[in-house]
């Protein structure tokens, strides 16, 4: 039986779908977004961690980066200097990032993740399939 991905937010081109299997949320987006809507969007997924941990008492969060584009620099070092911590203080351990194709992109995700490194508390794992970010979860959760 296929997993049932239960929709909590979305845009026209982005979106948060919780998936109880695991338990995570999958954040789904395409092509690029205007820095207000990126921290917009990222700060609405912080209170779906929050209500989804106080739900469950763990969570994953899957990102499907595959058809996103570059995020602006200032908004990645946002997301590593502000959204991280307040991530992790909220309960977050787990990060899953399925890998684009566009190389400006995937160097932008591995920028992310050196910066973010051990003292962000998130362990942050790169993978090339969705089966894959899945089972890893799974395991670590």
């Amino acid at each position: 039986m296929k997993n049932k991905l239960i929709r909590l937010y979305a845009t026209e081109n982005r979106s948060f779908e919780y998936d109880p299997e695991i338990p995570c949320i999958n954040s789904t987006g395409d092509g690029f977004m205007l820095s207000k809507e990126f921290r917009d969007f990222m700060e609405i997924g912080l209170e779906l961690i929050g209500e989804k941990i106080r739900e469950n008492g763990k969570l994953g969060w899957l990102i499907d980066a595959r058809y996103m584009e570059v995020i602006d620099q200032n908004d990645k070092g946002w997301v590593v200097s502000h959204w991280n911590q307040r991530a992790y203080e909220i309960g977050l351990r787990f990060v899953a990032f399925i890998l684009p194709d566009n190389v400006f992109t995937l160097m932008n995700i591995e920028e992310y993740t050196t910066q973010s490194g051990e003292s962000s508390g998130l362990t942050i794992q790169h993978f090339d399939d969705m089966e894959s970010a899945r089972n890893w979860l799974k395991e670590v959760i």
